[in-house]
């Protein structure tokens, strides 16, 4: 077989035909090669003996499409081959009347394996175009480069969206503004309703006030009534109270429908001590001063010697809390033999019993095991035997009469 480009011919020679025996070629190569290079309207088949002969292939060289004849017998045919150059690439090329995608130089057309058929219609530039409105264009030429042409028209869905969604968060915030307007609106109501007279307090009872102000139990009373039982302020009417020297402590709760109870918890005098002005001082055991008498109170155990004048409300020295502390710690078996305390001006306390004996403590510190000591001594000895029993030292020393 000769290949394209061998035994070129020059001008003046004569072409030569190869002439291909049809018996070398078998029915099924036949069948394929008549697929692809068939013509289109194929000549009707011939019968007799004639058709039993087959038909010879003949190879031009430098054949064109017009120099397709038939053999003198009718049973054979020119079939044109062109020879091109390997170096060469070729042209892609669709034929849309035939449907196929063929070959081509600038000598003529040579069909391309069937492989290639389904190609039909592909020209020289392919355009794909994606979801984005942008094209992405192939040049058959050049396979190797792809070029991307993005399409810069706006979206027209683009301001409808993005109405939409402001649209969306214009009423997202106009619901939390309702709703919150519509809790404090609620807030507002159930207030005005418990606030109004409906709950207010007719009835206020007043328990454990025996020396506290009435001066200041009927301004906290007129405080209390008329407001409502679940806005009243009792924190403002505990805390006028609690001015008063006599209270210690104040509870203050109120019942529906429209009662309020005021419990007061006073402070207990226990000593008692002369002022500068000549007035007496009651102390309670934490040292507060409870009130100031122009009289001597005879109920208490006077703390002797002369003490600062202090208003009532204020707090006494430590020697003075001490003494009442001593008073309140007092053994029944005791208590009723003192007969006062005594407080020198270097700050030493003294206890003297109805038999004129006196106990010396000292310094006001240590002042229960100092207790315990004398107690332990009294039980022991008569009283009535002893002038003086010193404990200001932790060991009880004894001056008998």
């Amino acid at each position: 077989m000769n290949l394209p480009g061998d035994n070129e011919p020059t001008d003046g020679d004569e072409v030569p035909v190869t002439e291909i025996a049809v018996t070398e070629v078998s029915d099924s190569v036949l069948a394929e090669l008549s697929d692809i290079f068939g013509t289109k309207n194929p000549e009707p088949q011939k019968t007799g003996p004639a058709a039993s002969q087959k038909p010879a292939l003949v190879k031009k060289d430098n054949a064109t499409p017009s120099d397709i004849t038939p053999i003198d017998d009718g049973t054979t045919a020119a079939l044109p081959v062109e020879e091109i150059d390997p170096t060469t690439p070729p042209r892609r090329i669709a034929d849309f009347d035939s449907g196929e995608v063929v070959f081509a130089d600038s000598t003529g057309m040579v069909p391309v394996d069937p492989l290639l058929r389904p190609l039909a219609g592909v020209a020289d530039v392919i355009n794909i175009f994606d979801d984005n409105d942008g094209a992405v264009v192939i040049d058959a030429d050049e396979m190797d480069r792809v070029v991307i042409v993005d399409d810069d028209r706006p979206d027209p869905t683009f301001e409808e969206r993005r109405r939409r969604r402001e649209r969306r968060e214009r009423l997202k915030r106009v619901k939390w503004l309702k709703l919150a307007g519509l809790v404090v609106g609620v807030i507002v109501f159930v207030m005005a309703v418990l606030a109004s007279p409906i709950f207010a307090i007719r009835q206020v009872t007043f328990e454990g006030n025996v020396y506290t102000s009435q001066r200041t139990v009927s301004a906290v009373k007129e405080a209390l009534k008329g407001a409502s039982v679940f806005t009243v302020d009792t924190a403002k009417a505990r805390t006028r109270l609690l001015k008063d020297p006599w209270v210690s402590d104040v509870r203050i709760t109120t019942r529906f429908p429209g009662r309020a109870l005021v419990e007061i918890s006073e402070r207990v005098p226990v000593v008692w001590y002369v002022g500068d002005d000549q007035k007496a001082r009651m102390v309670d055991a934490r040292g507060h001063v409870i009130d100031v008498l122009t009289g001597w109170p005879t109920k208490y155990l006077q703390v002797q010697g002369v003490g600062p004048s202090l208003p009532a409300g204020a707090v006494a020295d430590d020697a003075y809390r001490a003494a009442a502390q001593l008073v309140l710690a007092l053994p029944d078996e005791i208590r009723p033999k003192v007969k006062s305390l005594d407080l020198s001006a270097g700050g030493e306390l003294s206890m003297v019993l109805k038999g004129s004996t006196v106990v010396r403590f000292g310094p006001p510190t240590d002042l229960q095991n100092k207790l315990v000591a004398v107690v332990v001594l009294l039980r022991r000895q008569d009283p009535a035997t002893l002038a003086v029993v010193d404990v200001s030292t932790g060991e009880p020393t004894v001056q008998t009469r």
